[in-house]
């Protein structure tokens, strides 16, 4: 029976293993500006800055950092909107988050259709390191399963950022909050794209979710008895996929930044942690929240 795995955190461990593609999505609506852009004064969030620099810029800098990632596909973010430091492939902005998916898949097999593992994030977990890219890749090893996702035990959350308002999924094991982060191969994420959506759209609504899944379901969930293995039971009854979540021990990995006081948890707590990757970072250039883009 597939169970959980509990990924090990080894500080500063030097890992010499296979590289790997990677999307990120950093898409937007272009037709609202979301609360947190606006407080920012940039045009959408991908862009807002965290320690001088974007949020997306970061994200990327944690996967090269990391020496594990290949290609590396932006979706939403068009050429020179940001200086990464190294080269990217971008694709334009799509209209919704599973459309921004399906495209950094689309990218990925163009560059290389030949099945493989790739990992998927979003631009928004912006204290993302090269330690936990590292230690979420090393627990899937031997990369036995269709796909992996990343979560984060509620306790190790509020421990770290007791105000953070994630959603969090009650299971007999504790509860959990994702980490957006996923790891599989190209063919499961094409296949998931496929039998999912309606997850994909409901994301922020564990109710919505639990109710589409069947009535014995939405009573187990009511009663506080759904486990890890029935979670993943319905991922492979639904997606048609054989994967497993990897319990990460990073509260930074849950850390998404969605709204303007998240940001302001994760600015507090660069300033208490001065040794953190987005502190230390060099660029290859000045940002300017004002023109959105590096000089």
């Amino acid at each position: 029976m597939i169970t959980a795995i509990t990924a090990v955190h080894h500080k500063n461990q030097i890992n010499q293993g296979s590289r790997f593609d990677a999307f990120i999505t950093a898409g937007y609506d272009p037709d609202t500006l979301d609360e947190i852009s606006a407080a920012a004064g940039v045009a959408h969030k991908s862009l807002v800055p965290v320690a001088g620099m974007p949020m997306a810029w970061h994200v990327v800098r944690a996967l090269v950092e990391s020496n594990r990632i290949g290609e590396i596909v932006v979706v939403g973010l068009a050429p020179g909107e940001i200086d990464f430091g190294v080269a990217v492939h971008h694709v334009p902005n799509q209209p919704n988050l599973w459309a921004s998916q399906n495209a950094g898949l689309r990218k990925l097999h163009e560059l290389n259709p030949n099945d493989r593992y790739i990992l998927a994030l979003s631009s928004d977990v912006a204290l993302l390191s090269d330690e936990i890219v590292n230690c979420f890749i090393d627990a899937c090893a031997p990369f036995t399963l269709d796909a992996y996702w990343g979560i984060v035990h509620k306790d190790v959350m509020l421990a770290t950022f007791p105000q953070s308002k994630r959603t969090y999924l009650p299971l007999r094991e504790g509860s959990f909050c994702s980490s957006d982060l996923y790891f599989g191969r190209l063919s499961a994420g094409f296949h998931m794209q496929d039998r999912a959506r309606y997850f994909i759209d409901n994301r922020k609504n564990i109710l919505a979710q639990v109710w589409e899944l069947g009535m014995p379901t939405l009573f187990k969930f009511l009663l506080r008895r759904l486990n890890i293995a029935d979670m993943i039971e319905i991922a492979h009854r639904i997606a048609d996929i054989r994967g497993g979540p990897v319990v990460l021990p990073f509260a930074e990995a849950g850390m998404d930044v969605d709204k303007p006081d998240q940001l302001a948890q994760v600015e507090a707590y660069l300033q208490t942690h001065p040794d953190h990757p987005a502190n230390t970072r060099k660029t290859s250039g000045e940002w300017s929240v004002a023109s959105g883009h590096c000089s």
